[in-house]
């Protein structure tokens, strides 16, 4: 049986062994901690550098590697990672961070397949779900609030759920790890809601040959290959390569819908020098879905009844899609100077493409029949999204009043245009009213499009940040963090509505960290921290003039511990979320026709959160996470009920032992809370809907059939509960799948 172990890059000697230079030495001796001294130990230069105090200490001979490979969790065969920079930057253990994170590791995605997209593992992930919009367009949401940002390798990018472009259906094949910090991350991401930001963190390449195949066979025709391949290309080891490749076809269990993707990603590493390492790489995903649906099941009938559809009902035809087509490029150059410092400098590329044939029907259909949907809202959608970052990043440690701190400095662009259009069908190409869509054969002629393109949606964003935030060891027993972020943040944007409107707004903003912890021991650790983030709004007041951006403040506090060496950590968390300047529609309107808002303070999001991740032992490995949340407005009437205020989130594996050695099992349990929304009817009464508690369970079996090939079932909604993955968002919903498995031969050498 595998034990748990570091990282395969950390465990093998990168470069030849360099000592522990005096410096190094006096950070163990002031207690700065396990984490700093390894990356001190990574950083260090071969000639001792003079201590501040003039002492020079002896030199202690280690290995070590790059501190982004200390943070990576493969081959570490755990549910949690040891050390993360996700919340400020700076590398630091989970029990010293003052903020809530969760990490969905490499070991926690082969365990899990079912996580074959994004959108798979943040609905797997603590305090987080989702919202179904289309059959392929997810928003997400955390503590009440959509979350706006998606970071490669700590380099936000721009992320909006309007169109679909493919962010939250990315294979996580190409993902070491996918973390989440909750709260107000401003200080990391720029402008958004103070909710969750995601970091997905890239496979590095490796110093080993190593390489991996699977085959998977599922229900409604899941066909699924992958492979991931990396090692060295020259014999010393310092040029690196790796690939992964997956292909994937699958019908479902709505009618006529089918989907076919393809990723493809490759990364090159290499070693200019001992100090110095420049790594490139891309990756390119495309998906080629049929039978697409836009929104979902209309909800009422005409005369104002529930409908009863079941869960392979679909309003789309066959020729309705929504393809999207993503190649991201990307170049960094990592420095190490010596004395613990270290320098960064990335540039990545995005281009995202969207092909769309759009059959969003409105309205409300017969009870008998079920005829009478409009097709006004039929048509072709082209669209294009590019995006260019340029990140910059110095850090390393100090000494100042006799103890030494940490200091991040960043420089942060970046550039996202945008241009979406629709195309018309041709007059007299599509019926007046949309057909009996719940028969299974159901279908319509594909209508022919009108050249002229009308825009949709339009635009471009820029901002430029610098930041710096420092952690200062008070004591030995205590350290401040301290950030602040200077954001400027312009925007340009055309869009479609009743009311044509460009959106032109110009900002510059601050965003603010505060946080302190003090360790109690080595294991455990209490915090307190502030947060907080801002987001422009192009609502506009009573004299014509744009809303000031809506302010999120997160107040939060907690414990965490870091037991078994790291393999096992334990947070709790209280938290607090404030936001003022939030636009209330007046009722009045502009001369040009466009509704008046005013901004209201005050809004406040209170809840909890508790979560276990790791190894309880060397064969059993456990993620549990709980979420509970309260949002009320300005008057303190609730809100936000339209997601679920309380969620609880379990997947565990057990490797057997003795006559039942290299047998695993597995077992996982998805709980929600009820949600509530209050609708129009076709009477246009208003009618509160919602959808009680459910859960979801799954359950996974693995044999071991040597050391290198292994075979598992995985069975997922083990009890077929019928749910909704959207209810009532413009009167509509759509079902979540039904029982389904997945049988897996994997082979890794």
């Amino acid at each position: 049986m595998a034990s748990i172990c570091p990282p395969r890059a950390a465990c093998a000697p990168a470069r030849p062994p360099y000592p522990i230079t005096g410096l190094a030495k006096a950070l163990r001796l002031l207690g700065v901690g396990s984490a700093l001294l390894g990356l001190s130990s990574a950083w260090a230069q071969a000639a001792p550098t003079p201590s501040t105090s003039g002492a020079e200490l002896e030199a202690i001979t280690v290995t070590g590697s790059s501190p982004e490979a200390l943070l990576e969790t493969e081959g570490a065969g755990s549910y949690t990672a040891r050390l993360s920079n996700s919340t400020t930057g700076i590398p630091q253990e989970l029990k010293d961070s003052t903020q809530s994170v969760s990490i969905v590791t490499s070991q926690r995605m082969l365990d899990q397949p079912e996580l074959g997209r994004l959108i798979d593992v943040l609905n797997n992930a603590t305090g987080l779900s989702s919202q179904q919009n289309d059959i392929d367009r997810f928003s997400i949401s955390a503590r009440g609030m959509n979350v706006g940002s998606v970071s490669y390798d700590g380099v936000t990018n721009y992320y909006d759920t309007r169109f679909n472009y493919g962010d939250n259906l990315m294979d996580t094949a190409l993902y070491d790890r996918v973390e989440i910090v909750r709260g107000a991350t401003g200080f990391m991401t720029g402008p958004g809601n103070p909710s969750a930001s995601i970091n997905l963190v890239r496979k590095r390449p490796q110093r080993q040959l190593q390489g991996s195949a699977a085959l998977g066979l599922g229900s409604w025709g899941l066909r699924r290959a992958q492979a991931d391949v990396s090692g060295p290309l020259n014999q010393a080891g310092t040029l690196r390569a790796r690939a992964v490749g997956v292909h994937q076809t699958r019908d479902s269990f709505i009618d006529r819908y089918s989907e076919a993707r393809s990723t493809l990603y490759a990364t090159v590493e290499a070693d200019l020098g001992p100090y110095s390492t420049l790594r490139l790489g891309a990756d390119w995903q495309r998906s080629t879905p049929t039978g697409t649906m836009s929104g979902g099941l209309p909800l009422f009938y005409s005369d104002g009844s529930l409908t009863r559809y079941g869960r392979s009902a679909n309003t789309a035809p066959h020729w309705a899609h929504a393809r999207t087509r993503s190649l991201n490029s990307y170049l960094t150059l990592e420095q190490r100077l010596g004395s613990g410092w270290q320098a960064s400098l990335n540039y990545t590329h995005s281009d995202n493409r969207l092909d769309f044939n759009n059959s969003y029907v409105a309205g409300h259909p017969e009870p008998l029949g079920n005829t009478g949907m409009t097709t006004s809202y039929i048509n072709h959608i082209s669209g294009s999204r590019v995006q260019r970052t340029l990140d910059a990043k110095l850090h390393g440690h100090y000494r100042a009043w006799g103890r030494t701190h940490l200091l991040r400095l960043n420089y942060n662009h970046n550039r996202n245009r945008y241009d979406n259009g629709y195309h018309n069908p041709l007059p007299g190409h599509l019926p007046p009213s949309w057909g009996d869509f719940s028969q299974p054969d159901f279908d319509l002629p594909q209508p022919q499009w009108l050249p002229e393109r009308f825009t949709a949606l339009r635009g471009r964003r820029t901002q430029n940040a610098i930041s710096g935030i420092t952690e200062l060891a008070l004591a030995e027993p205590l350290a401040l963090t301290l950030g602040l972020r200077m954001n400027g943040y312009r925007v340009h944007d055309d869009s479609f509505g009743p009311y044509f409107t460009p959106y032109n707004n110009r900002l510059r903003r601050a965003s603010h960290y505060l946080g302190l912890s003090y360790k109690i021991g080595a294991q455990h650790a209490l915090y307190a921290s502030y947060t907080d983030i801002f987001q422009p709004q192009s609502t506009l007041d009573a004299q014509g003039r744009y809303l000031e951006p809506v302010i999120g403040r997160n107040y939060e506090a907690g414990f965490k511990s870091g037991l078994r060496e790291g393999q096992l950590n334990l947070a709790l968390a209280a938290f607090e979320t404030r936001r003022d300047n939030v636009a209330v529609a007046t009722g009045e309107r502009l001369p040009g026709g466009q509704p008046v808002y005013r901004a209201v303070n005050g809004a406040k999001t209170r809840g909890v959160e508790l979560e276990i991740s790791g190894a309880l032992s060397p064969r059993w490995n456990l993620h549990a996470g709980w979420s509970s949340f309260v949002a009320r407005d300005a008057q303190g009437q609730r809100i936000g009920r339209e997601t679920p205020n309380r969620s609880f989130k379990l997947f565990t594996t057990y490797r057997l032992s003795g006559a039942l050695a290299g047998l695993q099992i597995g077992a996982g349990l998805n709980w929600y809370g009820a949600t509530q929304r209050t609708v129009r009817n076709p009477q246009r009464q208003n009618v509160l809907i919602g959808q009680g508690a459910h859960q979801i369970a799954s359950l996974m079996l693995r044999y071991d059939v040597n050391r290198a090939a292994a075979l598992s079932l995985h069975i997922n909604n083990l009890f077929d509960a019928h749910y909704y993955t959207n209810y009532g968002q413009f009167t509509q919903y759509q079902w979540g799948a039904p029982r389904n498995a997945m049988l897996r031969l994997s082979y890794q050498f």
